[in-house]
């Protein structure tokens, strides 16, 4: 069935020609499918699928999201920096963050999969702790670098690991409705970290995740081309998480300025 484009209104007389251009962006990536990536490497991984889904659980996976989150966060108040000036200047920090996060995935994607399905019990949680790693680093790039920023990098996550068009709408739809919640800020940066349902739960976070990478990792358990699949694996999952983080970001920073004054729909 095909799917009709998804057309967005939004108001940018006060965006510069550059500003108006990002918009653009995000808004063909709200109204675009996630990638297929995940379903063409899962086919490869058909006969170990099953077997692989019963010994990396929920738990495994929510676990690892919480002691990323917290290395995340001690790692970025280490690293310290400046507010950017602008947009742009922003958008210059995070294509240097993504290229460091997706390199380093590639590294470690490669060197699990050489190891066969053995290595994916190591490697998936070192996947979840690079994306967290990597949303925190984008966030802090947009001038994003409150410890609070823990809870919007787990919905930024959550719309990164989205399995179907259906649940990337959905949680960008609460994501948009938790950003105008605080009229008296803008609405974009506290009402964005506020408690918003069972959606954002870190167990419901992270049978998202699971799912997602688990079909994605499963085919470099495949004798032979195991590391080359680990490598494109990893290298597309950071690749979504670095572009949902940008967008995200890249919205917030444009709302907090009053460029925007309602969410891109």
């Amino acid at each position: 069935m095909r799917r009709e484009p998804k057309v967005i209104i939004v108001d940018t007389r006060n965006a510069t020609d550059y500003e108006r251009e990002r918009i653009r962006e995000v808004a063909e990536w709200k109204g675009s499918a996630p990638g297929q990536v995940a379903r063409w490497l899962g086919t490869l991984a058909a006969p170990v699928d099953k077997a692989i889904r019963a010994a990396l659980t929920d738990e495994t996976v929510e676990n690892a999201l919480a002691e990323a989150n917290r290395l995340a966060g001690r790692m970025l108040a280490e690293r310290g920096g400046e507010a950017p000036a602008d947009l742009e200047a922003a958008d210059t920090a995070a294509a240097a963050t993504r290229t460091w996060a997706v390199g380093y995935a590639a590294a470690g994607g490669a060197g699990a999969g050489a190891a066969g399905i053995v290595g994916l019990a190591v490697d998936i949680p070192f996947t979840v702790t690079m994306a967290l790693r990597a949303i925190r680093r984008i966030g802090a790039d947009y001038g994003y670098r409150d410890p609070e920023e823990a809870e919007f990098a787990l919905r930024v996550l959550a719309v990164a690991a989205a399995n179907s068009v259906h649940e990337k709408e959905r949680v960008i739809a609460v994501i948009e409705k938790e950003a105008e919640g605080d009229p008296a800020h803008g609405g974009a940066t506290r009402g964005a970290v506020g408690k918003e349902g069972a959606i954002f739960a870190t167990r419901s976070i992270a049978a998202a995740v699971a799912k997602n990478l688990v079909g994605r990792k499963a085919a470099q358990a495949v004798p032979v081309i195991g590391a080359a699949i680990g490598a494109a694996a990893s290298m597309s999952f950071l690749d979504d998480v670095c572009t949902a983080a940008q967008r995200l970001y890249q919205e917030r920073f444009l709302r907090d300025r009053a460029i925007l004054e309602a969410p891109i729909r």
